[in-house]
């Protein structure tokens, strides 16, 4: 499709290769780019590039400069490798939605425009906030339009067949499933019936308001299991499914996935011991002393620590 691709190739090996660090990796988008500039890589060649390396993307593309950090790195790295099947429990603030849901769903856009995407949080309103993003992406991003015109519209409001918060998005595509490209859906207040997606992303399932009582939690955690029935199997017999979140109680849905074994953990804390005496992975150590200071340790335990158990235990030691 791309003509010889040899030289992208070989740099996507190399890009991959788990010895390569980021800046290392920098230096050579930088290259590519001012290669690109003098005639040598063409925009099809970019276009491959931003199609097989999500920090590229991410950074050079989608212009989020504010993940080019070690530890997003290394996590964007982790998650492309195995995307499928895994619970991502990250400290707040620490990019899991930006690299998993943004990013990751527009590479999946770009690999495979057919795809069907369901967005599921708790509620409605918020998957739409993370269909808004990629909404508004597809609709400004000048770089996207002219790596991808086969994908992506000139004027998606008036072009697409389908282009709203409401009813999802739609990109170009050669099929035409009843499934949008991208919809946003709540797991407690109405989810879509006779809907099948290829690819179903879990974000902030959980929620202050999820946790309430034993009943939300129940209630939050009979809606995720309902929703598995929404997955559509590919050629492997595979319901392709995303799991992004943080925890609020010790009790939570999170709590029974990770008790059932249902997907594989991949649990980070803001700190490189799970600790409050840790050091900060992403965060600045003044960041970090600030949030130590205003949370009360239950939340610092959650929210940050992703062991909502250790609040409870710190509490109790006081």
């Amino acid at each position: 499709m791309y003509g010889n691709m040899k030289f992208i190739y070989d740099a996507l090996a190399w890009l991959h290769d788990p010895s390569t660090t980021m800046e290392q990796a920098v230096a050579m988008h930088a290259e590519i780019y001012k290669r690109h500039l003098c005639g040598e890589v063409s925009l099809l060649e970019m276009a491959e590039l931003g199609k097989g390396d999500r920090f590229f993307l991410l950074t050079r593309i989608l212009n989020r400069i504010d993940l080019k950090h070690p530890w997003i790195y290394d996590r964007i790295r982790e998650v492309e490798a195995e995307p499928d099947d895994c619970l991502d429990l990250w400290a707040r603030e620490h990019g899991k939605s930006s690299v998993i849901t943004f990013g990751g769903i527009t590479q999946e856009i770009i690999k495979n425009p057919e795809i069907t995407i369901g967005i599921f949080s708790h509620t409605k309103p918020i998957a739409r906030k993370f269909l808004i993003q990629l909404k508004t992406e597809f609709e400004t991003n000048e770089k996207l339009k002219l790596l991808y015109p086969h994908i992506f519209y000139e004027f998606p409001k008036k072009e697409s067949p389908r282009w709203s918060e409401e009813k999802g998005i739609v990109v170009k595509r050669t099929t035409n499933p009843k499934e949008g490209t991208v919809e946003a859906w709540g797991l407690v207040d109405g989810q879509p019936t006779g809907a099948h997606f290829a690819l179903r992303v879990y974000d902030d399932v959980v929620t202050k308001e999820s946790v309430s009582t034993p009943d939300q939690v129940s209630k939050t955690t009979e809606a995720w299991s309902l929703s598995d029935n929404l997955g559509a199997r590919g050629a492997d017999d595979k319901s392709r499914s995303w799991h992004i979140g943080t925890r609020y109680s010790y009790a939570d849905t999170y709590q029974h996935i990770l008790d059932k074994k249902a997907l594989k953990p991949r649990i980070y804390p803001a700190t490189d011991d799970g600790t409050l005496d840790g050091n900060p992975v992403f965060l600045s150590e003044s960041a970090w002393a600030e949030k130590k200071l205003k949370q009360t340790l239950s939340t610092l335990a959650a929210q940050m620590l992703q062991n909502p158990a250790a609040g409870a235990q710190s509490l109790f030691d006081k």
